[in-house]
């Protein structure tokens, strides 16, 4: 009987082991990225995970994981016209609100493809939703048919509405000047 109750027992443990291990796709500095995310009310699977480093020394900035129904393998447009996509930055460092805004107007300034005549309004717009960002902290954005959604850990801060912007936006990890080529790289494996 007791042999029994310790195979079942170690039939549990190891199906709930097997559960919990298969919810995790993979780890980055520490950071475990989820195998699926939902987003707009729908379970997408990961399309790809890298890491954004800085400067000659490396610095570890963050760990992004892009979410997408459909695996994105090229940074051809056509492959990116799928809503929604994801993109969940899990920080590994602190920074002050200034240098949040100089980060993300330098990547659109070096990495977008895609420039138009409202892109700076719009940069502006997506700064006020970030601020300085201090400990364990985490930014969503989803694009969707219509917006750019943009959360700070779980909690809507808001959208900007403008399919210009979403081209922008993704020109900064799919285009020609992406942050980093190996995070290029990374979201397309």
């Amino acid at each position: 009987m007791g042999r029994i109750s310790l195979s079942i027992y170690q039939k549990i443990t190891l199906s709930l082991f097997l559960l919990c291990g298969a919810a995790v796709a993979k780890e980055i500095e520490g950071v475990k990225i989820p195998e699926t995310m939902v987003c707009e009310g729908k379970e997408l699977p990961l399309s790809g995970a890298g890491l954004r480093t800085a400067t000659f020394f490396k610095v570890k900035i963050y760990v992004l994981a892009f979410y997408a129904k459909e695996k994105v393998q090229t940074s051809k447009p056509e492959e990116l016209i799928q809503r929604p996509l994801c993109f969940h930055l899990t920080y590994l460092r602190d920074f002050d609100n200034s240098d949040v805004d100089k980060a993300w107007d330098y990547q659109f300034d070096e990495s977008a493809d895609f420039k138009y005549p409202g892109l700076k309004d719009h940069i502006k717009e997506l700064k006020k939703y970030f601020g300085e960002i201090k400990g364990e902290r985490s930014e969503t954005l989803i694009l969707t048919e219509e917006a750019v959604k943009v959360f700070d850990n779980k909690e809507f801060k808001g959208e900007i509405k403008s399919k210009d912007f979403q081209k922008s936006f993704l020109s900064i990890w799919f285009g020609k000047n992406p942050p980093t080529k190996a995070l290029k790289d990374d979201l397309l494996k």
